[in-house]
């Protein structure tokens, strides 16, 4: 069933993509949002959309778009901060879910992934029968909508998904009328194909799926490189990709943009310390240590420094975290210039002990505390233990 070398044309692909993700979520917690034109991002003079609900999309509101061209667009819209820890809660749930049916698994960000259900048929039914138990099981635990699209690739599966949109499923099978259905796309279609791709492909001519897969291969590569050749054979509705589990993650880490430059030591410092406990958190709940810890500054000119600090060993304790990050940040020459942006992240993880290790003295101290402070949290929520009085939410957006 995990054998990746089996036959590129002959696999039955599940691409499951939620629906709205971040939006979604926001409207199942807070009733009030829901069917409410909903945009969720940053501060509105910096941030971006990170996610808008359907409802607000109808404004043409689209992530990446400026909060204040967005707030322009759609004056009377609900504008949310991004809850990272929440958004992450559940994208581990439904991704249980997914292993659920196969360890081929491929998650792409936190709302979508592919599955390599290819053998599985005599465990679960076939391949549809498996995309619908996976919604339903997605719907049943979390409460939340997803979209899933099934082909004989990685590109159709994703393709159909798009098209199912919101809440839907899709089967796209290798049949000639098929084919010719999806070669009267827009070439925008194609996964890959941005807005800069986009815009050099319509210059060439190439308006739609079609196009591109007429034009010559040779025009297509020197233009885009091997990235021609990968869209190219898409619009010819191959894609020789297989679904790759998901690695071990090199680093866990997390940033800040505040709503104004600043120079305030004090304010900082209280930053990092937020900072460090998300990351603490993010550590323990993923089972990981780091040794190596990396802070990130930017300037309100954009020139961005990092300095890094190799611990002596391995850990997810908060103050370990804290003031390692705090020992670089006092050995960097800010030259009292303002800034714009501060992260912290945790690199060379390891997976936490398993029992049979004989090298394992037991947790320390640091993460000790900060095994009590996860516990607290988990049974009443991330808000009720806060280290430090940071500053108001309206002065820093979260990602």
């Amino acid at each position: 069933m995990g054998n990746l070398t089996r036959d590129p044309g002959n696999r039955k692909i599940i691409h499951i993509d939620m629906d709205a993700f971040f939006a979604q979520v926001e409207q199942r917690d807070n009733p009030d949002y829901k069917n409410m034109p909903l945009i969720v991002g940053g501060p509105l003079n910096r941030g971006v959309v990170s996610t808008a609900s359907y409802e607000a999309r109808k404004y043409g509101i689209h992530s990446g778009m400026p909060l204040s061209r967005a707030k322009r667009l759609c004056p009377r819209g609900i504008f949310v901060p991004v809850n990272m820890e929440k958004y992450l809660k559940e994208s581990a749930r439904i991704r249980a879910i997914f292993h659920n049916f196969t360890p081929l698994v491929e998650t792409i960000g936190c709302d979508e992934g592919f599955l390599d259900v290819t053998g599985c048929e005599r465990l679960f039914g076939d391949v549809l029968e498996i995309a619908k138990k996976i919604k339903g099981k997605i719907y049943e635990e979390t409460n939340l909508t997803s979209s899933a699209g099934i082909g004989p690739n990685k590109f159709m599966a994703k393709l159909a998904s798009g098209i199912g949109k919101p809440n839907g499923l899709t089967v796209l099978k290798k049949t000639p009328e098929m084919i010719e259905k999806i070669k009267m796309l827009p070439v925008s279609y194609i996964w890959g194909v941005g807005r800069v791709a986009h815009r050099e492909l319509v210059s060439m001519g190439i308006m739609t799926i079609g196009d591109l897969s007429r034009a010559p291969l040779k025009v297509i590569e020197s233009k885009f490189g091997e990235a021609g050749r990968i869209i190219h054979d898409m619009a010819n509705s191959m894609d020789r990709r297989p679904v790759i589990p998901d690695q071990e993650p090199k680093s866990i880490g997390r940033e800040i943009t505040f709503r104004k430059d600043i120079d305030d030591p004090g304010m900082l410092g209280s930053v990092m310390l937020m900072l460090s406990q998300k990351i603490a958190r993010n550590l323990r709940s993923r089972k990981y240590r780091g040794k190596v810890i990396t802070l990130k500054i930017r300037f309100s000119d954009f020139r961005t420094i990092t300095r890094r600090l190799t611990l002596k060993n391995h850990t997810y304790g908060i103050f370990d975290i804290y003031k390692s990050a705090l020992y670089l940040l006092k050995s960097t020459d800010l030259n009292r210039k303002k800034i714009r942006l501060t992260g912290i992240s945790v690199s060379s993880l390891k997976p936490v002990f398993i029992p049979e290790d004989i090298f394992y003295t037991g947790p320390s101290r640091e993460e000790n505390l900060t095994d009590a402070i996860g516990d607290i949290s988990d049974k009443f929520g991330e808000d009720k233990v806060t280290l430090a009085k940071i500053v108001e939410r309206d002065d820093i957006t979260d990602r």
